[in-house]
């Protein structure tokens, strides 16, 4: 069936679209090559010229002023130093190296917009100066030999093996420029100022232990082969800001004595920064690692940012010391970030805000309950998914401390931002009603927070369970014992007010010296354990001695024993009070005064209280009770019950496999 004209006018109209768009999209990349060949080309290449002796000759001879600083103008040439040219090459060393060494000031050179071809040696450009106290005076002006002598890397030698370097003392630039073949630098001092933005080293470039005493600028530069920078030093600020390491890096026993700039530096395969010296702050921002990053036995005097970069492979700080903070906002990491064995000063902390797990193989390795104490976020709003990463993380290790102390920092900061929600007044009545939830919760959350770290401190928790066995041990024993001065005294003797005093003060100072260890805040948690402990049985005891006592049974003890069992035994669900049940009073007897080992009983019974725990089953009795002491018992039974849940969750929550369900979480 043959189309009709309004279709065969849309099949044709189509076939033309087709057409134009197939040759359009040619015609776009065409476009595209020619651009970007352009664009490679540095400014001025299009007019190189290539140098001849006869050039040369006249460069030479006609120094220019550039940005101060006397050069020898070289750009936009094209210099062959290739092998096929010997001849020329020979000369231009030698001549260069003439002009360079016999100028009376210091001398620059300036090879932008310039294409080298073959292998080129600054080494054989400079001056060769032995370091000796003979010779050095005679080479170098009096400015640039106190360069030298503070380099600790250098020692002027007397009647010693005298080293010679190579020094270039004028400025060298080479912005924009290709070097086709291997290029040396090393063992070369650097006098001046070194730029080299957008520069191009297709081959291997060697700039080991070659020294920078003012600013280094390789903003831009291209490695496409190695990179070697072992033993180097840069005393000046060294920019390699969006450097595209394409080979692998060696900066290996590497000092940097000023401000190091590697923000969006791409390294493509292994970068060696092991036993460097940053004695200033480094800047890794934004950069990508394709392959691994060693920071291995390295020292950071200060900051280290890292912030926003992409670590696709393993990056090793393993023994490396770091004194100040290291940034850690924002990266993507796709593997293993080792800090093993690494040395944390006191100031040092590891900022984590936004730190990316973003594949299975990420981990963040470090030493048991050592990385856990470094580790900061700035704020709990849109960190809780790297927190939850850094709790699974250390629990797959089982670096339980670690793990605990991410918890407790993720609480700490979830107090905060309760402390800042309720700092504004509600104005309505729902408003009123999320905000009382907002308070529970913030006492509750303060509560575990100071009493156990949330969960995460034993210690702190054992501390104040000695204290509370020991100050309700006192008040039950000094209301028993002391009932009366007068007219006739029922007191305790001399030595079992001693007796029980030495242990109270011994549990006490226990109690209070494990608090003290735990928590960097001891005076808080022992203020909430104060408001917890002494007001209320204070006030009950003071109005109990205030009403007097006028009952029966007043020589005899408030406390009842059950003597059919004498063994350490559980007493989760037993209850303060012997049964109402007369039956019972059989089984129980009143505790006996005259024993000298009485007052036992009453730390007995305030740890069956306390930690329902105890070797006698221990009870007020039933019979001519006042109410005050039936309270105050019934008050420490109920604290007791709340400190055995904190305890038991405590213990599960620092004892691995304790309790399988919190690596569920």
């Amino acid at each position: 069936m043959r189309p009709s004209g309004s279709g065969q006018y849309l099949e044709n109209s189509l076939r033309l679209y087709r057409r134009l768009q197939r040759y359009g999209v040619l015609f776009v990349g065409i476009l595209g090559i020619i651009l970007g060949l352009c664009w490679c080309q540095p400014v001025g290449a299009l007019d190189r010229v290539p140098l001849t002796l006869s050039l040369l000759e006249e460069r030479l001879g006609h120094p220019e002023v550039n940005e101060g600083a006397l050069t020898i103008n070289l750009q936009n040439l094209v210099i062959d130093l290739t092998p096929e040219n010997s001849e020329f090459r020979e000369q231009f060393y030698q001549q260069v190296q003439s002009q360079l060494s016999h100028s009376s000031k210091p001398l620059g050179l300036d090879l932008s917009h310039s294409l080298i071809q073959g292998e080129f040696q600054l080494s054989k450009l400079g001056l060769y100066v032995p370091l000796s106290t003979a010779t050095l005076p005679q080479n170098l002006s009096p400015l640039e030999q106190e360069q030298i002598r503070r380099d600790p890397g250098f020692v002027i030698a007397g009647n010693e093996t005298v080293k010679t370097v190579s020094v270039f003392r004028g400025l060298f630039k080479f912005s924009d420029t290709l070097f086709t073949g291997k290029t040396d630098f090393a063992k070369t001092l650097f006098l001046q100022r070194v730029e080299g933005v957008h520069s191009k080293f297709f081959q291997e470039t060697n700039w080991s232990e070659a020294r920078f005493y003012r600013d280094l600028d390789l903003s831009e530069a291209i490695f496409g082969r190695d990179f070697k920078g072992n033993k180097a030093h840069f005393w000046g600020h060294s920019k390699f800001q969006r450097v595209q390491f394409q080979g692998p890096v060696d900066f290996s026993l590497t000092a940097f004595w000023e401000t190091s700039h590697f923000e969006e530096a791409e390294f493509a395969q292994l970068a060696n920064f092991t036993q460097v010296q940053w004695l200033k702050t480094v800047n890794f921002s934004q950069g990508h690692w394709r392959d691994r990053l060693l920071f291995s036995e390295s020292r950071f005097f200060e900051d280290l940012n890292l912030s926003n970069a992409t670590l696709e492979k393993t990056v090793a700080l393993r023994y490396s010391r770091l004194s100040h903070r290291v940034n850690l906002q924002d990266v993507k990491l796709l593997a293993q970030l080792d800090f093993s064995n690494a040395v944390f000063f006191p100031f040092t902390q590891i900022n984590v805000s936004g730190l990316a797990f973003d594949s299975d193989q990420a981990k963040l390795l470090g030493d048991k309950g050592m990385i856990g104490q470094v580790l900061t976020v700035n704020t709990l709003e849109g960190n809780e998914t790297v927190l939850r990463n850094l709790v699974r993380n250390f629990r797959d290790f089982e670096q339980i401390a670690d793990a605990n102390q991410v918890e407790y920092t993720r609480q700490q900061l979830r107090l905060q931002q309760l402390n800042r929600d309720l700092a504004h007044w509600p104005k309505d009545w729902r408003s009123l009603l999320i905000r009382l939830t907002e308070l529970m919760q913030w006492m509750i959350l303060g509560s575990l927070l100071l009493f156990s770290h949330y969960g995460t401190n034993v210690n702190l928790v054992l501390g104040i369970g000695l204290i509370s066995i020991a100050w309700f041990g006192f008040c039950f024993w000094f209301i028993d014992r002391v009932r009366r001065w007068r007219p006739t005294p029922i007191l305790p003797s001399r030595l079992e007010t001693f007796s029980f005093m030495t242990i109270f003060g011994a549990l006490s100072l226990l109690g209070l010296t494990n608090i003290f260890a735990a928590t960097t805040y001891p005076g808080l948690s022992l203020l909430a354990l104060t408001g917890l402990l002494f007001p209320l049985p204070l006030a009950l005891i003071l109005t109990l001695y205030q009403q007097g006592r006028y009952h029966d049974l007043l020589t005899t003890s408030y406390l009842t024993m059950d003597g059919s069992m004498r063994q350490l035994r559980l007493l989760i669900v037993r209850l303060p009070v012997i049964p109402e049940f007369p039956f019972f009073r059989d089984r129980y007897t009143y505790l006996v005064w005259e024993r000298r080992w009485n007052w036992l009983n009453y730390y007995d019974f305030s740890c069956n209280n306390w930690l329902k725990l105890g070797f006698n089953d221990i009870r007020l009795r039933d019979e001519q009770l006042p109410g005050l002491i039936a309270f105050l018992a019934w008050y420490q039974w109920g604290l007791g019950i709340l400190y055995i849940s904190l305890l038991l969750w405590t213990l599960s929550r620092t004892i691995p496999g304790l309790n399988l369900l919190i690596y569920l979480r």
